[in-house]
């Protein structure tokens, strides 16, 4: 990259960009949005893996009953 690159790709770095800077009000928003969403995962976990636990237990059975009748 020569001297003129250089000064060009400057000039193209400080030109304003195209797409303006989100609202704080939206990134706080946003990211309160995301905490709350991660809270809920965490607390609904025990949830969800009973009752996966709980529907292979009744798939083995019903494959058990079936086998036996």
């Amino acid at each position: 990259m020569n001297d003129t690159e250089f000064a060009n790709w400057m000039k193209r770095m400080d030109a304003p960009s195209a797409t303006p800077l989100p609202d704080a009000d939206a990134i706080w928003w946003r990211a309160q949005l995301r905490r709350s969403l991660a809270a809920e995962e965490r607390a609904t976990r025990p949830i969800r893996l009973v009752e996966q636990l709980a529907c292979a237990v009744f798939l083995l059975a019903a494959v058990v009953l079936a086998a036996v009748r």
